[in-house]
């Protein structure tokens, strides 16, 4: 996550990770993991993308796009 100041003051941060798939794209991937982090956790104010791989078919085609991310939020008071 970046260390920028554009947080809110005197606010505590709290970091989580989690793994987001997509059959279409590492952008969807990571888009998926954010919405369904939205649908349970309030104030996420960015995300780190960790690591990226995907699963090949027998065809040799990509078939399931996969990130690894840091989601920061802002810790409820």
């Amino acid at each position: 996550m970046s260390e920028k100041q554009d947080h809110i003051p005197g606010a505590v941060v709290r970091i989580s990770e989690i793994v987001g798939s997509s059959p279409n794209s590492f952008s969807d991937a990571v888009r998926n993991a954010v919405q369904a982090a939205a649908q349970t956790v309030r104030g996420i104010r960015g995300v780190e993308v960790i690591g990226s791989n995907a699963d090949v078919d027998e065809n040799g085609n990509l078939s399931l796009y996969k990130v690894h991310c840091k989601i920061a939020f802002v810790v409820e008071r």
